[in-house]
């Protein structure tokens, strides 16, 4: 169960900060723009958000149409990520959801380095590269 958590955890911090990239409007009254109202490509690239948009705040759905109009210019690679982290984002549960945004802010107050450490262990562990579990600390690493 913990080693669960962490790779969720670490999966929601990969994505925030590839999210970060995008202008962050967090202004509350942002309007929202209605699901039918968005172009067909940014719908295609969203659509797993589909059941939620229309609930979303508006500032959120601006960072996301963002990132949507910016989907068409990235590597394959990036685009499968992108694509992965909206279905795994949408398949939360609220309460899940709320859990990865206060571990994201808990994250986002660790200091670089270490943010960097942990994104380095959630990639050696997604790509099965990674030391097996009890084989080492992985601090002699820096």
């Amino acid at each position: 169960m913990a080693q669960e958590r962490l790779r969720l955890l670490l999966g929601i911090l990969a994505a925030c900060a590839s999210l970060a990239a995008y202008p962050a409007n967090t202004d509350r009254s942002t309007a929202r723009t209605p699901w039918s109202s968005l172009a067909p490509a940014d719908r295609e690239v969203l659509l797993p958000l589909a059941p939620d948009w229309d609930k979303l705040p508006g500032y959120q759905q601006r960072r996301l149409m963002s990132a949507a109009r910016q989907f068409p210019k990235m590597r394959p690679i990036q685009q499968d990520r992108f694509q992965e982290r909206l279905r795994d984002w949408a398949a939360m549960s609220p309460e899940q959801r709320k859990a990865a945004r206060e571990t994201f802010k808990d994250l986002r107050r660790l200091p670089p380095s270490k943010q960097h450490e942990l994104r380095e262990r959630w990639l050696e562990r997604r790509s099965g590269s990674g030391p097996e579990p009890g084989s080492g600390s992985g601090s002699e690493r820096r």
